[in-house]
């Protein structure tokens, strides 16, 4: 499983890491939105890409967005600290596969990010 995780907070991106790693993905990252299309567009045939929704520049929101339209079979899982019904609904118009608010535990993660594969649209995943 290849795994972007994209947040300017580098706690939340090394917890991130070391949480989905013992789960045996490969695990990459960006501070930003920007950063986060030239790894994909680098990286290529992510199988989900973790989003914080609230970053500098453009926000996790048009991540989504650009991700949905030029990378349709990457499965999306935002992350907000501040999980409230216009932020879930913002995300799913966009077309996020799911969310869990910040701060979350391993097992919170862990879930989550099975719950998300779960839902999102089928692809030939590793």
């Amino acid at each position: 499983m290849k795994i972007l995780v994209v947040d300017d907070d580098a706690m939340v991106v090394e917890s991130c890491r070391r949480i989905l790693k013992a789960e045996g993905a490969t695990v990459h990252w960006a501070e930003d939105a920007d950063k986060a299309i030239a790894v994909l567009r680098g990286e290529g045939d992510f199988d989900l890409v973790l989003t914080d929704i609230k970053m500098p520049g453009r926000d996790g929101f048009e991540l989504i967005r650009v991700i949905k339209e030029k990378f349709p079979g990457t499965a999306i899982l935002m992350m907000t600290g501040y999980l409230i019904p216009e932020t879930i609904r913002r995300g799913t118009e966009f077309g996020a596969d799911g969310v869990i608010a910040k701060p979350f535990t391993p097992d919170e993660l862990t879930a989550s990010v099975r719950k998300t594969f779960s839902v999102a649209p089928v692809r030939d995943r590793k």
